[in-house]
């Protein structure tokens, strides 16, 4: 399908700012949801949704269209020539609450699909935030295996010289080689989630390769749980929806009762009569009023006011499960940020700490191989389990953020 000037510009603008980022090195949240917001087909739905919607019940609004008739009867020497023009004349405002009524359909769906689109920039800032975590964890178990090698190629040249035995060696061999395994697996991990990312934008433009860099752990503060429930009752696009679809449906039903009054049609024109070698014209003029006798809108008023009252009980268990949502969302928010906060920022130093004096016990005789290798194994596991927390604490600020139904801006 043929893409419109609008969306083409729109790709050859986002293609140029992912060439910039790509030319400086890195792509940031901000940048990557920015892009994602100009050139994703889920954005420009949005509209689209709105227009089709809006379109769609207004044709219900319109006037009829005025009718001309031309008639001619000829009989008994008398021919009669008739020029007619008749119009529906709509004098009971229902086509004006049927207008309403597709405005707030159309700002309904618009809604719904935002929220969707809201939906797949959380999915995108947690596809991002995955990315970081398992770039660190992968850079945490280099430098791990980093430090293990070079433990291995030490106790292999003091093996030479006598000062170390052969089981030390395979031992560390062992604890290196079983490192490198969960490096591959770290490694495909990465590699898996940075295919997530690049999934949210066009292939042209490679995000999945793209160096990505910024704040592994949440922030701003955390809202009680009180305050994130009136935040989320007062924004959430899925109850405002629910709301404005109540509103449309009220409309839906006092314009089926206007049925119930009559819309007359006006019709007015010219005749012509021949009788006799004579011949006359005048004007037509008449009221044609329908008798709303079998058709009174009551059935249409009967499914507006059923469809109103289930939005209302839609509306209901909606608001219960927002509540339980966003207190949920906050009390895991709380908890991951308190572990995160419990393991310290100063784990890394720390683990340096740890595998010094490890290595210092070892080198004066204090400890043996195993000794050894459980340092750099506890202080290694420390340091995953740390950048593991920032990370459940990050996820979890963004589920939060979802359950509020905050807007996601670059």
């Amino acid at each position: 399908m043929e893409w419109s000037l609008r969306a083409q510009v729109a790709f050859v603008l986002v293609l140029s700012s992912i060439l910039t980022a790509n030319a400086s090195g890195v792509v940031s949240e901000p940048e990557a949801i920015r892009m994602f917001l100009e050139q994703s087909p889920q954005a420009r739905r949005v509209v689209v949704i709105e227009r089709a919607v809006d379109a769609e019940l207004r044709v219900d609004t319109r006037v009829a269209n005025p009718s001309v008739a031309y008639q001619v009867e000829d009989a008994a020497g008398v021919r009669d020539e008739f020029l007619t023009f008749q119009q529906e004349l709509p004098i009971t405002g229902r086509r004006g609450l049927l207008d309403d009524r597709a405005e707030l359909a159309a700002s309904a769906a618009a809604m719904g699909a935002e929220g969707d689109l809201r939906s797949d920039v959380y999915a995108l800032k947690q596809a991002f935030s995955d990315v970081l975590y398992r770039q660190q964890a992968v850079e945490t178990l280099r430098e791990g295996g980093g430090l293990l090698e070079r433990t291995v190629e030490i106790l292999t040249d003091r093996e030479r010289e006598g000062e170390a035995s052969g089981y030390d060696v395979l031992r560390a061999e062992q604890e290196w080689a079983d490192l490198r395994i969960a490096i591959a697996e770290a490694e495909a991990a990465l590699s898996a989630a940075r295919s997530r990312f690049g999934s949210f934008f066009d292939p042209v433009l490679n995000m999945e390769a793209a160096s990505l860099q910024g704040d592994l752990g949440p922030n701003g503060s955390l809202p009680d749980a009180g305050q994130a429930t009136d935040i989320a009752l007062a924004q959430r696009l899925d109850l405002r929806s629910l709301s404005a679809e109540r509103e449309r449906l009220d409309l839906e039903y006092r314009a089926a009762r206007r049925q119930r009054f009559p819309e007359p049609a006006l019709t007015a024109g010219w005749k012509r009569t021949e009788a006799l070698g004579l011949s006359d014209t005048g004007y037509i003029a008449a009221v044609t009023v329908p008798l709303p006798i079998f058709n009174r809108g009551r059935l249409e008023s009967a499914r507006a006011e059923a469809a109103g009252e289930r939005v209302e009980l839609e509306t209901e268990i909606l608001t219960r499960q927002i509540r339980s949502e966003v207190q949920a969302a906050v009390a895991r928010e709380h908890a991951a940020r308190e572990a995160a906060e419990r393991y310290g920022h100063d784990i890394a130093q720390r683990a340096v700490e740890l595998n010094r004096i490890a290595t210092l016990k070892y080198d004066e005789g204090e400890s043996g191989i195993l000794e050894l290798l459980d340092a750099h194994r506890t202080s290694l596991t420390m340091r995953l389990r740390a950048l593991a927390a920032l990370y459940a604490a990050k996820v979890a600020e963004i589920d939060r953020n979802r359950a509020m139904g905050n807007e996601v801006k670059p």
